[in-house]
């Protein structure tokens, strides 16, 4: 049976990461889901892909004992990509910007958003598809969110009127 949990490696000091995992395995967790906010400590700036940080935290997990499920950071866009495209911002339904930072900050309807998603998940396939201790894949887990799901930009309107 598989027992896990999610934890986010770039959110603590390595110093901390072997105490941590140590800690699940003592409580029995034989698999554990990251990455799916990680997409600034990835790719810090545009095209600069590192992968190293995250390498180090899947051999701890992998000399644990600990599976990996592997969650790609596209639920997360970095500031950069937002100050490259501020249309990629939503916006509530009295048109006010949602900002950085809040969750699901982006526009699903936007354009320029698929573009980079490709890239950054395709860098992740081609850096981790033959890695043994990655057994699955996340591509997001907050489906149905309305308070962050909605937005009403200009993009949505347009798109919901050609729906219809």
């Amino acid at each position: 049976m598989k027992f896990g949990a999610c934890y986010y490696p770039e959110h603590w000091p390595e110093e901390r990461w072997a105490r941590d995992v140590e800690l699940m395995r003592e409580a029995g967790v034989n698999t554990l889901r990251i990455g799916e906010f990680a997409w600034t400590t990835i790719e810090k700036r545009e095209g600069e892909v590192d992968f190293a940080w995250l390498d180090r935290f899947i051999a701890l997990l992998k000399s644990a004992g600990i599976r990996v499920v592997l969650g790609t950071p596209t639920a997360s866009p970095p500031k950069w990509i937002m100050e490259r495209h501020p249309d990629l911002y939503k916006r509530d339904m009295y048109g006010h910007v949602r900002g950085f930072g809040t969750r699901m900050h982006y526009c699903f309807n936007n354009d320029a958003y698929p573009r980079y998603v490709r890239r950054i998940v395709g860098a992740m396939v081609r850096h981790y598809k033959d890695d043994p201790s990655v057994i699955g894949w996340q591509i997001d887990n907050e489906f149905g969110c309305v308070d962050t799901t909605w937005c009403y930009c200009d993009t949505c309107k347009s798109k919901f009127q050609q729906w219809l």
